[in-house]
């Protein structure tokens, strides 16, 4: 991981925040409009975005901004677009504009008279771009699209729609509206007939046509039927069309004339042969401190034949050219960073979709597997100042899309692309011969496509600033609110309970169910934790009902035998209870193990399920089933069954192992559900369940989860690593830090292989200790499906796991309930982060001694500050 290091001394950090914005606008977060001119490029990144952070989720900070610091301008040539446009907009923090003629947008903070637009100013300029790009380059909407054959077609704003004139500018009550008709977008000329007899053709238009070339063209328009001795219209361009009519209508012929004749010669209002025609309308509106742009979904119009693939907003929004420093934040698992040009042209841009992977695509091959964004969320520092785009509606169907200067342009770009319509190919087979045949989703989202955009500038414009900004948007949205100051940071135990394993008797195969960790041996393993002097633990309890880890439906409770059935279960429940222990009984509720009643299903009509991968030939091995994935519609039944059972045991709290981690469409035809509805369907039921046991604990984490998550484990503590990102952050810590108690991967199953760099990382990020035991012998899961679990037997971790907790708890304690404010890499391998408190910690990382300011770290260590 390289976070690098902002040289700011003496400057004091000002954090802006909108007062009094209605409903969950996001306030800016500003420094003086007048900033220190950035630092070169190898110190600046990652400096602390300092200030008093909420104390109440309904609070809003504000800081008196530091003064005298010069800010960045924006060039001549800004300047100039800006003068051939016009205010649309305005509230007390910014300024809409709109050029007419183009439907360029720009946004200025009136703050610092900073202005971000829309499309690149000297774009016209780049030599880097070919027409094509320079088209996209000016386009504000690049819409995707399917022909019959499942091809992909692609149009852009510029060329298909403003350029033909096919567009519409619509003032609203705190902005604007574009409409955009992309495509041929047929024009009907009343007066030209359709057909018409030779007789009144030559009486009532040939004759009254003076000049003989103009009447030669005008018959050329038209064919003679000898036979009928009736003249037809040709298939004309619309510019031809609209000369004739022109022709037809100086010669007195009118629209009433035309349709007597279409009459009297038996034609109708004839079908046009259907073209790739779309609308899209997009608005942008201020609130606050915000710009927010919209596309209503069920707005969108295209032709029948030709369904809408995708659409890219504002794909150039803020665009950095190579002049500029700084870097695009993408939200791939904790955090990533791209460096403005940093000549990567060899590795492929960035797109990653929100959330993950959408379980119902049959996915044939998996090469790679990337880290899930949890957060809909991206980023663009360009010298001191910054924009953070939030996904706020639509964003189960989004990807973060990103890319440098110097492939098809001279731009570093960061942008939303939303799925409109999903497709596969669903096979025929007849004999030896095979034909692939599209098949389209039907069903698709209805609400809005929504993103917001946020602007930072100085010492907050960097990435701390922007997590900063959406913590406090969420706090705000979802009135979160931070954690109990007086409770201790807790150790975080998985234990497993339960699983399933072949056996055969006399050659006869059947599954049974096996112990890992009995109730009875978990109240062992947490009094001994209790007698280690572990005060504060959080227990998920994995494999305790219907068959262990993987088990049946939910919707009805059977509490697994083999452990000690459900009186054991509640005595450890009483014990949890009275000894300081927060349980976490844990269940699936997408995920289906049992039977394929009630399973989505894929595009191509099949149920969905899902299945491990060869790790050679990265091909799905449909040998080794993993499990079906429930469909949305079924959701409501699955937890109305299980909240009436687990009622019955009183027992509070509850871990949730796929709702906040995964989201699915159901592509059944007859009963269709986005990925976006999806999502809306998870969040009614995960509040039902928040309502119904008490605490939840959340494996993973996405976004629309936390309002309902009183601890994450699983949280995402790296990215992907792709090779166009340059550094490694934690954003998803610093924007959650200090409202939801966090855990990465258990310590003993953590990619680190390494549980004191574990515990290194918890302390940079203020995340709790968390490891994954079973009782039983570790051979017990040897030959198994559970292959992976052979190193979890709690004898082989129990004194480092006590002696880590003891080490790290106290100072993780200290600032349990305290927001990050800084993160910075202050040498190479050594990292500080300050908390809200004062407290900072430096980390270093190597396996050398480091020397930083004045301090002397060992190898693998670190120092508390602050205090």
């Amino acid at each position: 991981m390289g976070i690098r290091k902002k040289q700011a001394a003496g400057i004091l950090c000002a954090l802006i925040l909108a007062a009094g914005i209605a409903g969950t606008g996001l306030g800016a977060v500003q420094g003086e409009g007048n900033a220190a001119p950035e630092a070169p490029l190898t110190e600046a990144a990652g400096s602390s975005a300092q200030g008093q952070d909420m104390a109440q989720s309904s609070e809003r900070v504000a800081e008196a901004p530091a003064a005298g610091l010069p800010a960045s301008k924006n060039t001549p040539q800004e300047l100039e677009a800006l003068a051939t446009m016009e205010k649309a907009a305005e509230n007390d923090r910014l300024s809409l504009y709109v050029n007419k003629e183009t439907a360029e947008i720009a946004v200025q903070e009136k703050q610092n008279g900073y202005i971000w637009f829309s499309n690149p100013a000297g774009r016209s300029e780049d030599p880097k771009a070919s027409p094509l790009y320079q088209s996209e380059l000016s386009a504000q909407v690049l819409l995707t699209y399917y022909n019959d054959k499942g091809q992909i077609n692609a149009f852009n704003s510029y060329d298909d729609s403003v350029a033909k004139k096919q567009f519409k500018v619509t003032p609203q009550d705190t902005g604007i509206r574009v409409d955009y008709h992309m495509g041929n977008v047929a024009q009907s000329f009343a007066n030209i007939p359709k057909a018409i007899s030779q007789e009144r053709f030559e009486k009532e238009i040939l004759e009254r046509i003076p000049d003989a070339d103009q009447r030669e063209d005008v018959k050329f328009k038209f064919r003679l039927d000898a036979k009928k001795q009736v003249y037809e219209v040709r298939k004309l361009q619309d510019y031809v069309a609209e000369e004739l009519s022109a022709v037809l209508e100086a010669a007195g012929y009118t629209a009433e004339d035309a349709a007597q004749d279409n009459k009297e010669n038996g034609v109708g209002e004839a079908a046009a042969s259907e073209e790739a025609e779309f609308t899209v309308p997009v608005v942008y509106s201020l609130d606050g401190g915000n710009l927010v742009v919209t596309v209503p979904a069920k707005e969108l119009k295209s032709s029948k034949s030709y369904p809408i693939a995708s659409l890219q907003i504002l794909k150039f929004f803020g665009a950095a050219d190579t002049g500029k420093k700084g870097y695009i934040f993408v939200p791939d698992g904790s955090g990533a960073l791209i460096h403005l040009n940093n000549q990567k042209l060899n590795a492929e841009p960035y797109s990653l979709p929100v959330y993950g992977n959408d379980g119902t695509f049959d996915v044939k091959e998996r090469i790679q597997t990337n880290e899930a964004s949890r957060l809909p969320v991206f980023g663009l520092k360009q010298n001191d100042h910054a924009l953070l785009g939030i996904i706020e509606d639509g964003e189960a169907g989004a990807s973060i899309s990103a890319d440098i200067s110097g492939r098809n342009d001279s731009y570093n770009t960061v942008s939303s692309k939303f799925q409109v319509t999903a497709m596969d190919y669903y096979t025929l087979s007849s004999g030896t011969k095979t034909s692939a045949v599209p098949m389209f989703q039907s069903g698709r989202y209805q609400g809005s496509l929504q993103i917001r955009y946020a602007f930072l500038s100085g010492s907050s414009a960097d990435y701390t600033g922007m997590a900063t900004a959406y913590r406090i948007y969420l706090a705000d949205k979802f009135q979160l609110k931070k954690l109990d100051a007086s409770t201790p940071a807790p150790f975080v135990l998985e234990l497993v309970g339960a699983f399933r394993k072949s056996k055969s008797i006399l050659g006869i195969p059947y599954e049974a169910t096996e112990s890992l960790t009995t109730f009875s041996e978990a109240e062992g393993i947490l009094g001994q934790l209790k007698e280690a002097g572990v005060a504060s633990i959080d227990l998920r309890l994995v494999g305790w009902f219907n068959g262990g880890i993987r088990h049946a439906s939910p919707s009805d409770i059977s509490v697994t035998g083999v452990l000690g059935g459900r009186k054991g279960f509640l005595k450890l429940a009483d014990y949890a209870q009275k000894n300081g222990v927060s349980l976490f009984p844990d269940a699936a509720f997408v995920e289906k193990y049992k039977g394929s009643s009630g399973t989505a299903t894929l595009l191509d009509r099949s149920k969905a399920a899902v299945y491990a991968y060869n790790p050679v030939t990265y091909a799905k091995d449909t040998s080794r089933f993993s499990h079906y994935i429930l469909s949305p519609r079924q959701l409501p039944k699955q937890v109305e069954g299980f909240l009436k059972d687990y009622a019955k045991l009183g027992v509070p709290g509850l871990s949730l192992r796929d709702l906040g981690r995964e989201v699915n469409s159901d592509f059944d035809p007859g009963h269709p559900v986005s990925r976006q509805d999806s999502l809306l369907t998870s969040v009614k039921e995960m509040e039902l369940l928040r309502h119904g046991t008490g605490p939840l604990m959340v494996d993973g984490g996405n976004a629309y989860s936390l309002p309902y998550a009183g601890i994450v484990v699983n949280a995402p503590a790296r990215s992907s690593r792709l090779n166009i990102t340059d550094e490694e952050i934690p954003f998803y810590q610093i924007a959650l830090h200090g409202y939801v108690d966090l855990a990465g991967a258990p310590y003993n199953m953590d990619a680190l292989q390494n549980p004191r760099l574990s515990m290194l990382r918890s302390l940079e990020t203020g995340s709790m200790v968390y490891y994954q035991w079973f009782a039983s012998d570790a051979s017990k899961v040897k030959d198994t499906d559970y292959n992976g679990m052979y190193a979890l037997n709690y004898r082989d971790w129990f004194e480092e796991a006590v002696r880590l907790y003891q080490e790290a708890g106290p100072i993780l304690s200290k600032v349990r309930d305290q927001a990050i404010t800084g993160h910075s890499l202050v040498a190479p391998g050594v990292v500080r982060t300050t908390y809200q408190n004062g407290v900072s910690i430096t980390i270093n990382y190597n396996d050398t001694a480091a020397a930083v300011d004045g301090l002397q770290l060992q190898p693998q260590s670190y120092h508390v500050g602050g205090e």
